[in-house]
């Protein structure tokens, strides 16, 4: 029998632990993971503006593996490649094949200040802190650090947020770079940046964060915001234990892997936490990307098994959107670039196809239901709810 070690259950590690579940070939497939849910990430932003049930957005692990596998809520710490072991607090395992796809987590890039005082946004949890947060009304301004994908869909969400319930703040963003959204098409950058002005977001270019208090942060430029909510959101990072590997990566610490997803033998990695490279252009983190790296590694695990040739991941790219709050998002999908309500309403049905479970998939329709019947020409600060 061989033994499968999968470590992190998210996108990538489902994916993979489910083909190989339902190969035939017997397997002993052990997942591990530091908790017992999973988190649907494609939605954390839209649970802060949109008001979505956190039990819309997980799911236990084990539920969505079956019987097959065995999931083991346990930490990794460390991994001997050589010995093909995986060590955890209190206990080792041994494997056949190994994939690796612990996904990301926040990366504070050794900032103290910014680890004991900010507010991160890469869980379901992380979302509950910043809603409890909200409640005891103590901020005034609302500080967005990082201009990427994610601090787009936070800003507009907390502007969703205050708009619906008559609350008033200042979101700002700040940036350390010339622009928004890293190396994405000009025309994007423009048109997202002008629907932030729009809905009075500002966003502060060329800046950074040079000191965090509680409730203090001073901006580069001598700017200094009082009563302030700082959500930093400025990048990730990988696992620790993925740091103390011994093999090839990036800036990020993710793994670089070759043309089948392998970074040693019998040793495959997938999703956030692998760096694969397509042509001269690292791929992007994404959830299709994620998906399609762990039915690959499963495949591959099958044909070394089977004594094959490995297959060489061919990632195909369905395109990429940016929701924004209001419902004027943009994207490019399938080579067309996109602006306003479709690619919210596409943004949404991607995420009911992937999600789990007809309770969430029900959930989530209703939500986009709501998202239908959002008046964006509603002037912000006006109190009550929307009407179709």
């Amino acid at each position: 029998m061989h033994k499968i070690v999968i470590i992190g259950a998210g996108f990538a590690g489902l994916s993979a632990a489910k083909k190989l579940s339902k190969c035939g070939l017997d397997l002993d497939i052990v997942i591990f993971d530091k908790k017992e849910d999973t988190d649907f990430l494609p939605l954390i932003p839209d649970a802060v503006g949109r008001g979505l049930g956190p039990e819309l957005l997980t799911y236990r692990i084990q539920a969505l593996l079956g019987k097959k596998v065995r999931f083991i809520k346990e930490e990794v710490i460390s991994i001997d490649l050589e010995a093909k072991q995986v060590y955890t607090v209190g206990s080792s395992y041994t494997y056949d094949f190994l994939l690796i796809s612990s996904g990301s987590q926040t990366n504070f890039f050794g900032n103290q200040n910014a680890q004991d005082y900010a507010y991160a946004l890469n869980s379901v949890n992380d979302v509950k802190v910043i809603i409890n947060a909200l409640r005891d009304n103590k901020f005034d301004n609302f500080i967005i650090c990082g201009g990427g994908y994610t601090g787009i869909e936070a800003a507009t969400n907390l502007w969703l947020l205050f708009r619906n319930n008559g609350f008033t703040g200042r979101v700002v963003i700040v940036e350390r770079t010339p622009g928004i959204l890293g190396p994405l098409p000009l025309w994007m950058k423009i048109y997202v940046r002008d629907n932030l002005k729009s809905m009075g977001i500002e966003v502060l270019l060329n800046s950074v964060i040079e000191n965090i208090q509680s409730n203090r942060v001073a901006v580069s430029g001598g700017r200094v915001f009082e009563r302030a909510m700082l959500i930093w959101v400025p990048g990730v990072r990988t696992a620790d234990f993925i740091q103390k590997l011994a093999v090839e990566k990036n800036p990020q610490g993710r793994i670089v892997v070759d043309e089948c997803l392998t970074f040693k033998q019998d040793c495959f990695c997938a999703g956030d936490a692998a760096f694969f490279v397509k042509g001269n252009n690292p791929l992007r983190m994404a959830v299709q990307f994620s998906i399609a790296e762990g039915a690959q590694t499963a495949d591959n695990i099958i044909r070394s098994i089977k004594k094959l040739p490995l297959n060489k991941f061919r990632p195909r790219d369905l395109g990429f959107i940016i929701p924004m709050a209001n419902n004027k998002s943009c994207g490019s999908v399938f080579g067309l670039n996109l602006k306003g309500f479709s690619p919210t309403l596409l943004h949404f049905l991607m995420c009911i196809y992937r999600s789990s479970g007809l309770r969430n998939k029900i959930g989530l329709a209703g939500n986009l239901l709501k998202a239908c019947c959002l008046s964006i020409d509603r002037p912000a600060g006006r109190q009550g709810g929307t009407k179709c």
